[in-house]
Protein backbone atom coordinates (compact mmCIF):
# COMPACT_ATOMS: atom_id res chain seq x y z
CA UNK A 1 0.00 0.00 0.00
CA UNK A 2 1.00 3.67 -0.37
CA UNK A 3 1.90 5.82 2.63
CA UNK A 4 3.61 9.11 3.37
CA UNK A 5 6.65 8.39 5.51
CA UNK A 6 8.31 11.09 7.62
CA UNK A 7 12.04 10.43 7.16
CA UNK A 8 13.42 13.26 9.33
CA UNK A 9 13.24 17.06 9.56
CA UNK A 10 11.80 18.56 6.36
CA UNK A 11 11.70 15.19 4.59
CA UNK A 12 8.59 13.16 3.77
CA UNK A 13 8.26 10.69 0.92
CA UNK A 14 5.52 8.64 -0.72
CA UNK A 15 6.49 5.01 -0.23
CA UNK A 16 5.20 1.53 -0.88
CA UNK A 17 4.93 -0.08 2.57
CA UNK A 18 3.61 -3.44 3.80
CA UNK A 19 -0.11 -3.56 4.50
CA UNK A 20 -0.87 -3.76 8.23
CA UNK A 21 -1.77 -7.09 9.77
CA UNK A 22 -5.07 -7.47 11.61
CA UNK A 23 -4.93 -8.86 15.14
CA UNK A 24 -7.84 -10.32 17.08
CA UNK A 25 -8.92 -6.93 18.48
CA UNK A 26 -7.93 -4.83 15.46
CA UNK A 27 -9.97 -3.07 12.80
CA UNK A 28 -8.49 -2.50 9.35
CA UNK A 29 -9.65 0.79 7.86
CA UNK A 30 -9.45 2.16 4.34
CA UNK A 31 -8.75 5.87 4.77
CA UNK A 32 -11.20 8.11 2.89
CA UNK A 33 -10.24 11.57 4.14
CA UNK A 34 -7.40 12.71 6.39
CA UNK A 35 -6.65 16.25 7.48
CA UNK A 36 -3.21 17.83 7.63
CA UNK A 37 -2.84 19.09 11.20
CA UNK A 38 -0.61 21.96 12.27
CA UNK A 39 1.05 19.60 14.73
CA UNK A 40 2.05 17.38 11.79
CA UNK A 41 3.63 20.39 10.12
CA UNK A 42 5.55 21.21 13.31
CA UNK A 43 6.57 17.56 13.55
CA UNK A 44 7.74 17.65 9.92
CA UNK A 45 9.95 20.62 10.73
CA UNK A 46 11.37 18.59 13.62
CA UNK A 47 10.58 21.02 16.44
CA UNK A 48 8.29 19.00 18.68
CA UNK A 49 10.41 15.92 19.28
CA UNK A 50 7.34 13.69 19.49
CA UNK A 51 7.34 12.12 16.03
CA UNK A 52 10.34 9.85 15.49
CA UNK A 53 11.27 8.86 11.93
CA UNK A 54 10.40 6.76 10.12
CA UNK A 55 6.79 7.58 10.96
CA UNK A 56 3.48 7.64 9.12
CA UNK A 57 1.71 10.71 10.47
CA UNK A 58 -1.98 11.60 10.21
CA UNK A 59 -4.57 11.52 12.99
CA UNK A 60 -7.63 13.45 11.73
CA UNK A 61 -9.48 11.00 9.53
CA UNK A 62 -12.50 9.03 8.48
CA UNK A 63 -12.69 5.78 6.61
CA UNK A 64 -14.39 2.50 5.82
CA UNK A 65 -13.89 -0.77 7.64
CA UNK A 66 -12.19 -3.40 5.48
CA UNK A 67 -11.71 -6.23 7.97
CA UNK A 68 -12.06 -6.92 11.68
CA UNK A 69 -10.38 -9.28 14.12
CA UNK A 70 -12.34 -12.13 15.64
CA UNK A 71 -12.72 -10.35 19.01
CA UNK A 72 -14.31 -7.21 17.48
CA UNK A 73 -18.04 -6.99 18.19
CA UNK A 74 -19.42 -3.52 17.36
CA UNK A 75 -17.97 -2.99 13.89
CA UNK A 76 -18.30 -4.90 10.63
CA UNK A 77 -16.67 -4.68 7.20
CA UNK A 78 -18.25 -1.94 5.13
CA UNK A 79 -19.06 0.32 8.09
CA UNK A 80 -18.29 4.03 7.66
CA UNK A 81 -16.41 5.28 10.70
CA UNK A 82 -14.67 8.21 12.34
CA UNK A 83 -11.64 7.38 14.45
CA UNK A 84 -10.32 8.94 17.63
CA UNK A 85 -6.52 8.79 17.40
CA UNK A 86 -6.02 8.29 21.14
CA UNK A 87 -5.40 4.65 22.04
CA UNK A 88 -5.96 4.49 25.81
CA UNK A 89 -5.26 1.47 28.00
CA UNK A 90 -8.58 1.65 29.87
CA UNK A 91 -7.02 0.47 33.13
CA UNK A 92 -4.79 3.21 34.56
CA UNK A 93 -6.13 5.63 37.22
CA UNK A 94 -6.67 8.36 34.63
CA UNK A 95 -8.65 6.06 32.35
CA UNK A 96 -10.70 4.85 35.31
CA UNK A 97 -11.49 8.50 36.07
CA UNK A 98 -12.66 9.07 32.50
CA UNK A 99 -9.53 11.01 31.54
CA UNK A 100 -8.56 8.82 28.62
CA UNK A 101 -6.83 11.72 26.89
CA UNK A 102 -4.14 11.68 29.56
CA UNK A 103 -3.90 7.91 29.90
CA UNK A 104 -0.50 7.12 31.38
CA UNK A 105 -0.03 4.36 28.80
CA UNK A 106 -1.56 6.11 25.81
CA UNK A 107 -0.48 5.85 22.20
CA UNK A 108 -1.53 8.31 19.52
CA UNK A 109 -2.03 7.48 15.86
CA UNK A 110 0.40 9.40 13.70
CA UNK A 111 2.55 10.39 16.66
CA UNK A 112 4.04 7.20 18.09
CA UNK A 113 2.12 4.55 16.13
CA UNK A 114 1.35 4.45 12.41
CA UNK A 115 -1.24 7.00 11.34
CA UNK A 116 -3.59 7.78 8.48
CA UNK A 117 -1.37 9.31 5.79
CA UNK A 118 -1.76 5.93 4.12
CA UNK A 119 -4.19 3.82 2.16
CA UNK A 120 -4.99 1.73 5.23
CA UNK A 121 -4.23 1.42 8.94
CA UNK A 122 -5.31 -0.66 11.93
CA UNK A 123 -7.00 0.72 15.04
CA UNK A 124 -8.65 -0.65 18.17
CA UNK A 125 -12.42 -1.01 18.51
CA UNK A 126 -12.58 1.51 21.36
CA UNK A 127 -11.31 4.22 18.99
CA UNK A 128 -14.06 3.86 16.39
CA UNK A 129 -17.35 5.77 16.10
CA UNK A 130 -20.02 5.36 13.41
CA UNK A 131 -20.13 8.11 10.80
CA UNK A 132 -23.60 9.65 10.46
CA UNK A 133 -25.11 8.80 7.09
CA UNK A 134 -25.45 12.41 5.98
CA UNK A 135 -21.93 13.48 6.92
CA UNK A 136 -19.28 13.65 4.21
CA UNK A 137 -15.93 11.91 4.62
CA UNK A 138 -14.25 15.32 4.60
CA UNK A 139 -16.43 16.77 7.32
CA UNK A 140 -15.93 13.59 9.33
CA UNK A 141 -12.17 14.21 9.22
CA UNK A 142 -12.82 17.53 11.00
CA UNK A 143 -14.31 15.83 14.07
CA UNK A 144 -10.92 15.31 15.71
CA UNK A 145 -9.76 18.97 15.63
CA UNK A 146 -13.21 20.16 16.68
CA UNK A 147 -13.01 17.76 19.63
CA UNK A 148 -9.71 19.35 20.68
CA UNK A 149 -11.28 22.80 20.60
CA UNK A 150 -14.41 21.67 22.44
CA UNK A 151 -12.32 20.04 25.17
CA UNK A 152 -10.28 23.21 25.67
CA UNK A 153 -13.48 25.22 26.00
CA UNK A 154 -15.13 22.61 28.23
CA UNK A 155 -12.37 22.69 30.87
CA UNK A 156 -12.12 26.50 30.86
CA UNK A 157 -14.61 28.57 32.90
CA UNK A 158 -15.97 31.02 30.33
CA UNK A 159 -18.38 33.50 31.95
CA UNK A 160 -21.76 33.70 30.22
CA UNK A 161 -21.39 36.47 27.61
CA UNK A 162 -17.77 36.88 28.73
CA UNK A 163 -14.93 38.08 26.54
CA UNK A 164 -12.78 35.37 24.98
CA UNK A 165 -9.47 36.03 23.23
CA UNK A 166 -7.93 33.43 20.94
CA UNK A 167 -4.26 33.70 20.01
CA UNK A 168 -3.72 31.99 16.67
CA UNK A 169 -6.19 31.62 13.80
CA UNK A 170 -5.19 28.22 12.50
CA UNK A 171 -7.65 25.35 12.41
CA UNK A 172 -7.67 24.82 16.18
CA UNK A 173 -7.93 28.52 16.97
CA UNK A 174 -10.83 28.98 14.56
CA UNK A 175 -12.61 25.90 15.84
CA UNK A 176 -12.10 27.22 19.38
CA UNK A 177 -13.92 30.35 18.24
CA UNK A 178 -16.89 28.22 17.14
CA UNK A 179 -16.76 26.09 20.30
CA UNK A 180 -16.64 29.18 22.52
CA UNK A 181 -19.78 30.48 20.82
CA UNK A 182 -21.53 27.21 21.62
CA UNK A 183 -20.46 27.63 25.26
CA UNK A 184 -22.07 31.08 25.51
CA UNK A 185 -19.16 33.45 24.93
CA UNK A 186 -20.09 37.05 24.29
CA UNK A 187 -17.29 38.96 22.58
CA UNK A 188 -14.67 36.86 20.80
CA UNK A 189 -11.34 38.40 19.80
CA UNK A 190 -8.82 36.62 17.55
CA UNK A 191 -5.18 37.58 17.00
CA UNK A 192 -2.85 36.38 14.25
CA UNK A 193 -0.35 37.71 11.71
CA UNK A 194 -2.05 36.23 8.62
CA UNK A 195 -4.56 38.53 6.89
CA UNK A 196 -6.15 35.49 5.24
CA UNK A 197 -6.71 33.69 8.53
CA UNK A 198 -8.00 36.82 10.23
CA UNK A 199 -10.51 37.24 7.39
CA UNK A 200 -11.64 33.68 8.03
CA UNK A 201 -12.00 34.47 11.74
CA UNK A 202 -14.29 37.37 10.88
CA UNK A 203 -16.26 35.19 8.46
CA UNK A 204 -16.78 32.68 11.28
CA UNK A 205 -18.06 35.37 13.63
CA UNK A 206 -15.12 36.94 15.46
CA UNK A 207 -16.07 40.35 16.84
CA UNK A 208 -12.53 41.68 16.53
CA UNK A 209 -9.61 40.35 14.46
CA UNK A 210 -6.22 41.82 15.36
CA UNK A 211 -3.22 41.70 13.02
CA UNK A 212 -0.35 41.54 15.50
CA UNK A 213 2.17 43.02 13.04
CA UNK A 214 -0.01 46.07 12.51
CA UNK A 215 -1.51 46.59 15.98
CA UNK A 216 -0.34 46.09 19.53
CA UNK A 217 -2.57 43.16 20.52
CA UNK A 218 -2.41 44.00 24.22
CA UNK A 219 -3.49 47.60 23.64
CA UNK A 220 -6.19 46.54 21.17
CA UNK A 221 -7.69 43.98 23.57
CA UNK A 222 -7.56 46.43 26.47
CA UNK A 223 -9.30 49.06 24.37
CA UNK A 224 -12.03 46.59 23.42
CA UNK A 225 -12.60 45.58 27.05
CA UNK A 226 -12.67 48.95 28.83
CA UNK A 227 -9.08 48.49 29.90
CA UNK A 228 -9.65 45.16 31.66
CA UNK A 229 -8.48 42.48 29.23
CA UNK A 230 -10.19 39.26 28.19
CA UNK A 231 -11.90 37.06 30.76
CA UNK A 232 -10.35 34.02 29.10
CA UNK A 233 -7.54 33.56 26.59
CA UNK A 234 -6.82 30.46 24.53
CA UNK A 235 -3.29 30.07 23.15
CA UNK A 236 -3.41 27.99 19.97
CA UNK A 237 0.10 28.35 18.58
CA UNK A 238 2.58 27.05 21.13
CA UNK A 239 5.56 29.40 21.01
CA UNK A 240 6.97 31.79 23.59
CA UNK A 241 5.79 35.08 22.01
CA UNK A 242 2.21 33.85 21.65
CA UNK A 243 2.14 32.33 25.14
CA UNK A 244 3.36 35.65 26.52
CA UNK A 245 0.76 37.48 24.47
CA UNK A 246 -2.02 35.29 25.86
CA UNK A 247 -0.97 36.13 29.42
CA UNK A 248 -0.75 39.85 28.68
CA UNK A 249 -4.19 40.18 27.09
CA UNK A 250 -5.99 38.42 29.95
CA UNK A 251 -7.56 40.43 32.75
CA UNK A 252 -6.35 40.18 36.32
CA UNK A 253 -7.90 37.06 37.84
CA UNK A 254 -8.61 35.61 34.41
CA UNK A 255 -7.94 32.22 32.86
CA UNK A 256 -5.40 31.24 30.21
CA UNK A 257 -5.61 27.86 28.49
CA UNK A 258 -2.71 26.55 26.44
CA UNK A 259 -3.72 24.42 23.46
CA UNK A 260 -0.64 24.98 21.30
CA UNK A 261 1.96 22.23 21.56
CA UNK A 262 4.97 23.30 19.53
CA UNK A 263 7.93 24.48 21.60
CA UNK A 264 9.12 22.22 24.40
CA UNK A 265 10.64 24.99 26.53
CA UNK A 266 9.56 28.63 26.80
CA UNK A 267 10.24 31.60 29.05
CA UNK A 268 7.44 33.51 30.72
CA UNK A 269 7.04 36.18 33.38
CA UNK A 270 6.18 34.21 36.51
CA UNK A 271 5.53 37.39 38.50
CA UNK A 272 2.84 38.38 36.02
CA UNK A 273 1.06 35.09 36.62
CA UNK A 274 1.41 35.32 40.41
CA UNK A 275 0.73 38.99 41.09
CA UNK A 276 -2.20 39.13 38.66
CA UNK A 277 -3.50 35.79 39.97
CA UNK A 278 -3.91 34.25 36.56
CA UNK A 279 -5.05 30.65 36.27
CA UNK A 280 -3.01 28.86 33.61
CA UNK A 281 -3.92 25.38 32.40
CA UNK A 282 -2.86 23.04 29.67
CA UNK A 283 -5.29 21.06 27.58
CA UNK A 284 -4.56 17.91 25.61
CA UNK A 285 -6.75 16.12 23.13
CA UNK A 286 -10.27 15.28 24.27
CA UNK A 287 -12.34 12.50 25.78
CA UNK A 288 -16.13 12.76 26.00
CA UNK A 289 -16.08 15.63 23.49
CA UNK A 290 -15.47 13.35 20.49
CA UNK A 291 -19.06 12.07 20.12
CA UNK A 292 -20.31 15.58 20.92
CA UNK A 293 -18.22 16.94 18.05
CA UNK A 294 -19.72 14.35 15.72
CA UNK A 295 -23.20 15.53 16.66
CA UNK A 296 -22.26 19.21 16.43
CA UNK A 297 -21.13 18.77 12.83
CA UNK A 298 -23.92 16.35 11.86
CA UNK A 299 -26.60 18.69 13.24
CA UNK A 300 -25.18 21.75 11.51
CA UNK A 301 -24.50 23.58 14.77
CA UNK A 302 -20.86 23.79 13.69
CA UNK A 303 -20.10 24.42 10.02
CA UNK A 304 -16.60 23.18 9.20
CA UNK A 305 -16.88 23.58 5.43
CA UNK A 306 -15.32 27.10 5.24
CA UNK A 307 -12.12 25.84 6.88
CA UNK A 308 -11.48 23.18 4.22
CA UNK A 309 -9.56 25.13 1.60
CA UNK A 310 -8.05 22.35 -0.47
CA UNK A 311 -8.65 18.66 -1.15
CA UNK A 312 -5.78 16.74 -2.75
CA UNK A 313 -4.64 13.18 -3.41
CA UNK A 314 -2.32 11.55 -0.88
CA UNK A 315 0.62 11.73 -3.30
CA UNK A 316 0.59 15.54 -3.13
CA UNK A 317 0.91 15.49 0.66
CA UNK A 318 4.71 15.90 0.94
CA UNK A 319 4.75 19.04 -1.20
CA UNK A 320 1.71 20.53 0.54
CA UNK A 321 3.20 19.90 3.99
CA UNK A 322 6.53 21.35 2.85
CA UNK A 323 4.79 24.47 1.55
CA UNK A 324 2.93 24.88 4.85
CA UNK A 325 6.15 24.38 6.82
CA UNK A 326 8.10 26.95 4.80
CA UNK A 327 5.34 29.56 4.71
CA UNK A 328 4.74 29.24 0.97
CA UNK A 329 1.16 28.21 1.75
CA UNK A 330 -1.29 29.77 4.18
CA UNK A 331 -4.14 27.31 3.71
CA UNK A 332 -6.13 26.62 6.85
CA UNK A 333 -7.19 23.00 6.39
CA UNK A 334 -6.06 20.66 3.65
CA UNK A 335 -7.71 17.26 3.29
CA UNK A 336 -5.83 14.40 1.66
CA UNK A 337 -7.73 11.55 0.02
CA UNK A 338 -5.82 8.29 -0.58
Amino acid sequence: MKALVYQGPMTMTLEEVPAPTVGDDDILIQVRSVGICGSDVHGYIGKTGRRKPPMIMGHEFSGQVVAVGKAVQRVAPGDAVIVSPIQACGHCPNCQAGLTNICTNRHVLGVDIAGAYADQLVVKESMVYPKPAGMSWRHAAMVEPLSVAMHAVEITPIPLMGTVAIVGAGTIGLLTLLAARLKGAGTVIVTDKSPHRLEMAEELGADLAIHVDQQDPVAAVREATDGLGADVAFEAVGYAPTVQQALAITRTGGHVTWIGNSAQMIELNMQEVVTRELTVRGTYGFNKEFPRAIQAIASGRVNVEPLIERVAPLAEGPQIIHDLATGRSDLIKVILEP
